[in-house]
């Protein structure tokens, strides 16, 4: 067994005085009393510690009398390794490491632990960061939680449940609204009640505007990427290529393909929404019309250009005539 300690001792990069079979077998004679044999499990348990992050260590002893907290130490810490020799972890104090076999037992099953720990450690460097569970708030939670401080509302129990808690932040808008002056909030767009199936159809509906509204954002940006980057073409632009890209990313980040209206957004609908306002109306006019309105063009020549005026082409190949003999 002193072999396989001193390969397992070289395995896992040790550098100390116990790498020679002489010194290593006066350590393991020597047992709990022999300083050399204790400073050597104590190497081990603070490599075990630091990549397993356990509380407690084995201490080396300093003199021969302190052998028997050094055993003390190291059945603690086994049991904390969870190690499956009764021999060193049961039994009186005193029967504990007595014989040769149970010290080169304790160094084979601390190196083997070792080892394993450090091929853990290799293959998964962040397995502690792994097992940590990060709780994320989503937006319907953060809304929510949003609203409860607007209404000054105290922190809500742990055990109260969602009805309840619905039930009475309605009972507060519905008092908070009572005080508000008339037409302030508005009357709902829509106020009726919709079966299950008519919930299936109209969120069928709003998934189809959508998708037709993500078509539309994206062909605009589209449209405005090309267009940015045909301005690039002249030679006066392609010396302000990067002040150019940087002042266009800044404002195309904002851009969005998703469109962000949802049924929920029908259902906070009020009354105004519904009142359409002509794009002619002088309110809207005073801030649409510009001087150039005021222009009237007069007569211009026709420059043509109608394909149903022009000529044919010529045919591209010369009619076929017979070979002349």
């Amino acid at each position: 067994m002193e072999n396989d300690v001193l390969d397992a001792l070289e395995d896992i990069g040790y550098t100390g005085p116990m790498l020679e079979f002489e010194a290593l077998e006066g350590a393991v004679d020597g047992g709990p009393k022999s300083i050399e044999y204790t400073e050597l499990v104590a190497w081990i348990s603070t490599e075990l510690k630091t990549l397993c992050n356990f509380e407690e260590h084995v201490h080396a002893i300093t003199t021969p009398d302190d052998s028997s907290s050094f055993v003390m130490e190291v059945s603690s810490f086994l049991k904390e390794l969870g190690c499956p020799h009764k021999s060193l972890t049961e039994g009186h104090l005193s029967e504990r490491l007595k014989t040769k076999d149970s010290r080169l037992l304790l160094l084979e099953f601390m190196l083997c632990e070792l080892e394993a720990a450090r091929m853990i450690k290799v293959k998964k460097p962040n397995l502690s960061d792994g097992m940590q569970v990060k709780l994320k708030e989503s937006s319907t939670a953060n809304d929510l939680k949003t609203m409860l401080i607007a209404l000054k509302f105290p922190k809500p129990p742990a055990n109260i449940t969602s009805g309840m808690l619905f039930g009475k932040l309605e009972q507060k808008v519905k008092e908070i609204v009572s005080k508000a002056p008339a037409g302030l909030v508005g009357k709902p767009l829509f106020n009726g009640t919709l079966s299950g199936k008519q919930w299936h159809t109209l969120e069928g509906i709003q998934q189809e505007l959508h998708d037709e509204y993500k078509m539309r954002r994206e062909m605009l940006i589209k449209r405005l990427d090309v267009t940015v980057q045909s301005f690039q073409w002249s030679d006066r632009a392609k010396s302000q290529e990067d002040r150019i890209a940087q002042i266009f990313q800044n404002k195309r980040a904002q851009f969005r393909v998703q469109p962000l209206v949802e049924l929920s957004h029908l259902l906070a609908a009020r009354e105004d929404l519904a009142v359409l306002e002509k794009t002619s109306n002088a309110s809207v006019r005073k801030n649409t019309q510009t001087s150039i309105n005021k222009v009237i063009i007069g007569q211009v020549p026709d420059r043509g250009g109608r394909p149903s005026e022009q000529q044919p082409p010529p045919p591209e190949m010369p009619s076929w005539q017979q070979r002349p003999q």
